[in-house]
């Protein structure tokens, strides 16, 4: 019996094991791939847009900077990397080929597919060499690995020595008031406005499930710093509905 077949996590509120987890994630994302990137506006009222620019931004890229964007979905990371940086090579990576596949769609249709490499690969086990790339992009896909300390491993592993890793996830509110209304919101809205458009109450149910289990800024700063990876911070965005962590190998 493998380690996947025995730990538990969570898949939305509920404890499964990472078999199961990675399995359903698979599963949600390849219903909810026609719709993503309307999901995503659903999901932040469309501020993610606005959120994926700083995220990047943030990241200070360098010319010639070979990156990659892992759990990249329909490839929006990818884009606003090569806007900022357009010397630079991307491998865009996700374990989904429904996603893959819209994101090469996008690079055909918004002119950047020549300087992007897909790949279709978990963050568990990733395939590529050692020391290879300047810096790696997860925007909205940590918490839905089904093993977060293995792919941690993964991460540091494939990162150049002094090379950055940058986390853009959902996280914990710090205003009352705030948390309340985004709470309100995301229980009673987004599965019904989920359902409405893709008959689909379910995954869009455990996409608001999975942000309430998820690691609080502190909880994620503690697991990247176990992983081995140094000068760990975070910041909040609006209030820590989301936040950019940061690590270095």
């Amino acid at each position: 019996m493998s380690l996947k077949d025995n730990k538990k996590v969570y898949f939305g509120n509920k404890k499964v094991t990472q078999l199961e987890k990675e399995k359903g994630v698979q599963q949600i994302f390849s219903k909810v791939s026609e719709n993503y990137d309307l999901m995503n506006d659903l999901m932040s009222l469309g501020m993610h847009r606005l959120w994926k620019r700083i995220f990047v931004q943030k990241a200070d890229l360098e010319k010639n900077s070979f990156v990659l964007d892992l759990a990249a979905g329909t490839g929006d990371i990818t884009k606003i990397i090569l806007d900022e940086s357009r010397t630079s090579k991307v491998i865009l990576c996700d374990q989904n080929a429904e996603m893959v596949a819209k994101a090469k769609d996008r690079a055909v249709n918004e002119g950047f597919i020549n300087s992007v490499t897909f790949e279709i690969a978990s963050a568990e086990k990733l395939p590529f060499k050692n020391n290879e790339f300047d810096k790696i992009f997860i925007s909205f896909g940590f918490r839905n690995f089904s093993d977060k300390e293995q792919s941690l491993k993964e991460l540091l592993r494939v990162l150049k020595p002094k090379g950055t890793l940058h986390i853009l996830e959902f996280s914990k509110v710090k205003s009352e008031v705030l948390s309340k209304v985004y709470n309100i919101y995301s229980r009673t809205l987004i599965p019904k406005i989920g359902n409405f458009i893709s008959n689909d109450t379910g995954s869009y149910q455990y996409l608001v499930d999975s942000i309430d289990t998820h690691e609080d800024q502190d909880e994620l700063k503690l697991m990247i710093e176990n992983s081995g990876f140094r000068d760990v911070s975070y910041e909040n965005l609006f209030d820590g509905i989301v936040s950019i962590h940061i690590g270095k190998k």
